[in-house]
């Protein structure tokens, strides 16, 4: 992993960058270098997810003992991403899981960075018009809706595409996600803890109605 580029999405920008740091801390990998992006859309107005993932983003289950943003890179997100593909022409593979902000802001700047590429993996968008932001849209493509067309447009390296409906098809069945969590780790403890407020939401009739297919559950 080169580097971890953040920007806004289901929480703002602030708490994705301090979010990150703890998710590295508990993984033992704050080696990682991590960036601060775009802190909102490129025309549409702000909208965040603070109803499945917590205000803060990670279940709102404070740690006093966070990583600080002093850890952060000094250099910006975009021109950190720009700089790592053209030192690595054809070996960088990008993993795009937020609003695609960054994505578009980067090629605006270095036309020639698709090229330079060598695959991009996205998470957003739907198939079958069946949206959980809107009644048809996923929410990192509303969350930005003209990045993700830049994006779409612009990027003609080897491109994959995560839809909405993949995750619903892929969720994690609850007979997994129960002993999964109640495991007698640090990590496991961790995960049980940011996902509790999520969990209980998606175990909820309401929301088993967005699901598209199948039951479990959908940390997206």
């Amino acid at each position: 992993i080169l580097g971890i580029t953040c920007c806004h999405g289901n929480t703002p920008l602030e708490n994705v960058l301090k979010n990150t740091l703890r998710v590295l801390k508990v993984c033992n990998r704050l080696d990682i270098p991590v960036y601060k992006g775009c802190s909102k859309p490129l025309l549409a107005r702000k909208q965040h997810a603070g109803d499945y993932h917590g205000k803060d983003g990670l279940g709102d289950v404070p740690d006093p003992d966070a990583p600080g943003l002093e850890l952060l890179q000094k250099r910006n997100a975009v021109k950190a991403m720009i700089k790592m593909v053209k030192a690595n022409p054809g070996e960088v593979t990008l993993v795009a899981t937020a609003p695609l902000t960054n994505l578009a802001v980067a090629v605006q700047l270095e036309p020639s960075l698709p090229e330079k590429l060598k695959a991009l993996y996205i998470m957003g968008g739907n198939m079958e018009s069946r949206g959980n932001t809107t009644a048809c849209g996923e929410f990192n493509f509303v969350a930005d809706s003209e990045a993700a067309y830049i994006v779409l447009d612009r990027y003609t390296c080897p491109t994959y595409i995560a839809t909405w409906e993949f995750t619903c098809r892929n969720s994690l069945p609850w007979s997994f996600c129960d002993p999964w969590l109640d495991m007698k780790t640090e990590k496991a403890a961790f995960m049980k803890k940011i996902t509790h407020l999520s969990m209980t939401k998606a175990r909820s009739a309401e929301y088993q109605k967005e699901i598209t297919a199948g039951k479990g559950f959908n940390s997206c």
